[in-house]
């Protein structure tokens, strides 16, 4: 009977791990005067487990072009980082800005060594900007899929008159922004702990 118990317990205590976030953004004003005249969007945080349990993650991009979605992979897995840098806190660092009239450059840095940059051929004139959908308030459960950034532009409204979206009130139909927002291209980056 001893041992039925321990191994009910076990999945208990791999699904009660919470990760939350913490914010690391204690900016100084070179990087405020940096962040002024280069234009670039930044953040800095942690992840971090709750019960001090190794945090495994891995980070899913999508395309989707006018409601259809026509490019999904895996951006990042930690399967790949070593084991002697996982832990129970993952430092993440977020970099984004247009580069050019036809590029747009995002850079993810995790575990403060593996640095992921990719370009996305995004005209400047459309005013593409990187969105961050997570918050330090959310608690994250191992096994659950949550949206955790996008590459998304404005709506244009008029000549020189743009709006952004409001995608709170269609945070979980990310995959129908074309039929509800309008927007006709847009990256979503997803993020899921095992």
């Amino acid at each position: 009977m001893k041992n039925l118990i321990f191994f009910l317990l076990i999945p208990f205590s791999i699904f009660s791990q919470e990760i939350s976030i913490k914010s690391k953004m204690e900016i100084t004003d070179f990087e405020k005067a940096l962040n002024s005249f280069e234009g670039y969007v930044y953040y800095n945080f942690e992840f971090i487990s709750e019960d001090d349990s190794i945090i495994n993650f891995e980070i899913i991009e999508k395309e989707f072009v006018n409601g259809k979605l026509t490019n999904e992979k895996v951006y990042f897995d930690s399967k790949s980082v070593p084991s002697n840098l996982k832990s129970s806190v993952i430092p993440v660092s977020i970099l984004s800005k247009s580069i050019s009239n036809d590029n747009y450059k995002l850079l993810y840095q995790f575990y403060e060594v593996f640095n992921l940059n990719r370009i996305f051929d995004l005209q400047e004139e459309d005013r593409y900007d990187l969105k961050l959908f997570i918050n330090e308030s959310q608690i994250f459960n191992p096994k659950t899929t949550y949206l955790f950034s996008g590459i998304v532009k404005p709506i244009k409204i008029s000549e020189n008159t743009y709006r952004y979206c409001d995608f709170a009130i269609a945070m979980d139909e990310y995959d129908q922004w074309y039929d509800i927002f309008g927007l006709d291209r847009y990256f979503i980056y997803e993020i899921k702990f095992y």
